[in-house]
């Protein structure tokens, strides 16, 4: 069944992301990934969250990374993930940005409803990765992803 959750009283459903989508979003947050994981990874051969986590300064870091993207790779997100996304509405499920679509189909989603669709449904895609990927995801990385999601 496909995740569900609620923003303002609004119904939404994850979908998926066609998979193109999903690599060009995960490269341009490549650079920020990687200078958040040694913050909140501990040090050590097994995966695990750092327990004294400095939650102010990743956050710092997360908000900096998120201010240099361009306006062109916000668009690309925010389409992707909105894109990926259905709305009940009426006892119909419909896409919350249509294709071709210079915004989202719903006039009362303004830009901190956009947001947090925006996270929903990129957690909703790391969680699909994690726990599709089986073998290939150590398990302690699924373990740490199950604690942040």
């Amino acid at each position: 069944m496909a995740p569900e959750f609620e923003i303002a009283g609004n119904r939404y459903r994850f979908d998926r992301m066609p998979a193109q989508a999903e690599t060009r979003i995960l490269r341009r947050f490549a650079p920020l990934i990687a200078e958040v994981l040694p913050l909140v990874l501990a040090s050590g051969s097994r995966i695990a969250i750092k327990p004294n986590l400095d939650v102010p300064r990743v956050l710092q870091i997360l908000f900096r990374g998120w201010g240099k993207l361009t306006d062109d790779d916000l668009d690309l997100i925010e389409r992707a993930s909105g894109a990926s996304l259905m709305r009940e509405h009426g006892g119909e499920w419909l896409p919350v940005w249509p294709k071709g679509e210079a915004e989202p189909a719903f006039a009362d989603i303004d830009g901190a409803a956009l947001e947090t669709i925006v996270g929903y449904a990129l957690g909703f895609t790391v969680k699909r990765w994690v726990d599709g990927g089986g073998d290939m995801v150590p398990a302690e990385i699924r373990t740490v992803v199950s604690k942040l999601h």
